[in-house]
């Protein structure tokens, strides 16, 4: 099968819509954390660390790994763990590994306090499924789309 001419004013505009669908769809996802992080009377920000270190399972996160991934500096998480630490939803420990790493493992309380969230995400994912009837279709199209987004941005540094 050819590829479409990116020429034609009519592939230019579609490529457009989808772009602003995106955008829409990344608003949505958004105001999505910021309910999730409600439910568990988070910061967004905090929110976002726990749960990071949650999807890490048992091994946990290093700070270092866990700024790469939120897109921050290291030191901008320190009160964030501070916070978490004290609140007994994180422990934070020597990396076994590294000794001048520390290494962040989610606590049983912080599991709970983020079980409202993952709640609100379910539902979210049960109304998906009874709204689209071939999610693999959806999932591929965004895959392709997020590839798209990557390469072509990876190609223009400046944009």
């Amino acid at each position: 099968m050819a590829s479409p001419d990116p020429d034609d004013e009519r592939i230019q505009r579609a490529a457009s819509e989808v772009l602003d669908l995106g955008q829409g769809l990344s608003r949505e996802l958004e105001r999505l954390r910021l309910a999730q992080a409600r439910a568990a009377g988070l910061r967004p920000p905090t929110w976002a660390l726990l749960s990071l270190v949650a999807e890490a399972g048992d091994l946990g996160v290093t700070v270092s790994d866990a700024a790469v991934h939120l897109g921050v500096r290291p030191q901008a998480l320190s009160g964030a763990v501070a916070e978490l630490v004290e609140d007994d939803l994180l422990e934070r420990e020597v990396d076994p590994t590294d000794g001048r790493a520390r290494r962040l493992r989610i606590t049983p309380d912080g599991l709970k306090r983020l079980t409202p969230g993952e709640e609100l995400r379910q539902r979210l994912l049960r109304e998906i499924v009874g709204q689209i009837p071939q999610p693999s279709v959806a999932k591929l199209v965004l895959t392709r789309l997020q590839a798209a987004l990557k390469h072509s941005l990876s190609d223009n540094p400046k944009g």
